[in-house]
């Protein structure tokens, strides 16, 4: 219900001529019928003090004229008829009272173009009351609401600054520890800046926190910078998902960075990526005796990953009967060393 509809009803209600401080006690009923709404919805019945108060009035008024201008007028003793032309539509109301002016019913009807919305309105005089007590006691329940809604507000922005923060932590962990999970939403959307879904999501995310989905996208960015070095290729295990997100290609990255791993000496990005590199430090480092009595060594981790890796190399041929014995693959010789190793382990534990 807007601000005119109520201020309307506040001029329409019966104003006593008593002495300064009494007031008349009043019992009103009103009923609404709003589009969308269930009839019938929106009734109450308070009691509310009124008294001969000019000032108050001629706020009332001036509230109902800010909004609404009359254009037609009927008054009788016991009838008001109103006619207004209101920035939203067209508002009538009928008043009528008894001849005593202690009870009274009425309707209000505003035509606009978003339906009808009426409100009838019953009031009884029910005995005395004292205006100003009912005015202080007013002020303070108005004080009161305010108050609560001050601390509601205030609450509820504390509560959006604790998830902002906490939205915004977990995009920057999700970079430090290179989980692309964390990074939730922002990761997933963003390679797809023509999809529907992850644009309507985003948009509406936007309105409500734009700090945490600048943040996040930053932190997706940095996170597919970080996805192309060594450290971060190797964190994720070259993940092809990954790649696509971040839309670089894990062939690329693999081609750039295997130089320098073995410029370097990386043996784990080596063992994990670069079968071309890591061929000649597997033959001389993980096979035969060499490499059963370093196990445990700076090459262990390397040769067991290179092991895992065991597809870099072609299968060999199958050997017909007869043929002279082919030579054993780097894979071959790995898994024997390998073996000899773990051979070794359980001869010392005695198993």
């Amino acid at each position: 219900m807007s601000k005119w509809f109520v201020a309307c009803l506040a001029v329409l209600l019966p104003f006593a001529a008593v002495s300064q401080g009494a007031g008349e006690l009043w019992e009103i009923s009103t009923q609404m019928n709003i589009p969308g709404m269930p009839a019938g919805m929106g009734g109450q019945t308070q009691r509310i003090c009124q008294g001969d108060d000019p000032e108050r009035r001629a706020a009332a008024e001036k509230k109902g004229q800010d909004d609404c201008k009359v254009t037609d007028k009927k008054q009788t003793a016991t009838r008001l008829q109103l006619t207004m032309t209101c920035k939203q539509g067209t508002m009538t109301i009928d008043q009528q009272y008894n001849a005593a002016r202690t009870e009274f019913k009425g309707s209000m009807r505003m035509t606009s173009k978003d339906g009808d919305f009426v409100m009838n309105t019953t009031g009884r005089k029910v005995g005395a009351c004292d205006v100003q007590q009912a005015n202080r006691e007013r002020e303070q329940q108005i004080a009161a609401i305010q108050k609560q809604a001050a601390e509601a507000t205030a609450a509820g922005a504390a509560a959006q600054k604790q998830a902002t923060d906490t939205q915004i932590k977990q995009c920057a962990d999700a970079v430090e520890s290179m989980n692309f999970h964390g990074l939730g939403i922002y990761g997933q959307c963003y390679a797809k800046k023509g999809d529907a879904q992850c644009k309507s999501i985003l948009d509406a995310m936007n309105k409500t926190s734009p700090e945490v989905v600048k943040s996040c996208n930053a932190r997706v960015a940095e996170f597919c910078r970080r996805y192309q070095t060594q450290e971060g290729f190797l964190r994720t295990r070259g993940d092809e998902t990954i790649a696509q997100t971040c839309g670089v290609s894990t062939a690329a990255i693999k081609a750039e960075q295997c130089p320098r791993a073995a410029q370097s000496g990386s043996l784990a990005f080596l063992g994990m990526f670069c079968p071309v590199e890591a061929k000649p430090i597997a033959q001389e480092h993980c096979a035969g005796r060499d490499y059963t009595s370093k196990m445990g060594g700076k090459y262990s981790q390397f040769c067991q990953s290179y092991l895992a890796n065991a597809d870099f190399e072609r299968p060999r041929a199958p050997q017909s009967q007869g043929s002279a014995p082919q030579p054993q693959s780097t894979t071959d010789q790995v898994k024997q060393g390998v073996s000899k190793g773990f051979d070794k382990l359980k001869g010392l534990f005695g198993r």
